[in-house]
């Protein structure tokens, strides 16, 4: 499902990748582990078309991203990469419901059937009793269990989750893992965790670990 191939980052002076490959197959999910400054979330945000890298490929779903145009990678991020970040990023103006609609939205997906779709995903998260709560509505679990839901909603590739659980208790985290490992259970998902959670790591299939700017 991703495979990178050599990819260096430089902001400045400073080299955060240095020549990272990595392969994730098809509904794998992988932890990526290392201490602060390691280049693991550079590494996330590049896989993720956020940032381009100064060289090296990123191929997701046999598609090498950066060979395309820059609209095209747009398109390519909205239909085929899902992010979950630590911080929800849900509009506040909008219910849990409108903020999982929205990607489908932007993807030119009718608004009956975006509707429907994420009051599924919704479901799924047994959130259905909060379609229609505000995020200041909703626990912070809740908030990030909607934001998981968001990231579904394009029936994407590979989902990119940055801390997923790093704003979170511990019961909390475990509620956010156990949904995901259902979620690549039912769906064949494929997931990219950085965490600095162990104990979740531990329940991935693969802990790749990050030093210096390359994996060890």
């Amino acid at each position: 499902m991703l495979s990178t191939n050599n990819l260096s980052k430089s902001y400045g002076d400073l080299n955060i990748l240095k020549g990272v490959s990595i392969e994730v197959q098809r509904g794998e999910i992988v932890s990526i582990v290392g201490a602060s400054g390691a280049g693991k979330s550079t590494l996330l945000h590049i896989i993720g078309t956020l940032d381009r890298p100064d060289s090296g490929k990123v191929l997701i779903d046999d598609v090498d991203v950066f060979s395309l145009s820059a609209t095209k990678i747009a398109q390519f991020r909205n239909q085929k990469i899902g992010f979950v970040f630590q911080f929800h990023h849900l509009l506040p103006e909008f219910s849990a419901l409108e903020n999982v609609m929205m990607p489908a939205l932007i993807n030119n997906v009718s608004v009956s059937t975006a509707q429907k779709k994420a009051s599924s995903l919704l479901d799924r998260m047994q959130l259905n009793d909060r379609l229609h709560h505000k995020p200041s509505e909703l626990s912070g679990g809740e908030q990030q269990r909607v934001a998981i839901a968001r990231s579904l909603i394009n029936d994407p590739a590979i989902i990119l989750a940055d801390e997923p659980t790093g704003n979170l208790d511990s019961s909390n985290s475990l509620i956010i893992f156990d949904m995901i490992l259902q979620l690549r259970a039912e769906l064949q998902q494929t997931f990219i965790l950085v965490t600095h959670n162990d104990e979740l790591a531990k329940q991935s299939d693969r802990t790749l670990r990050m030093a210096d700017g390359k994996t060890i």
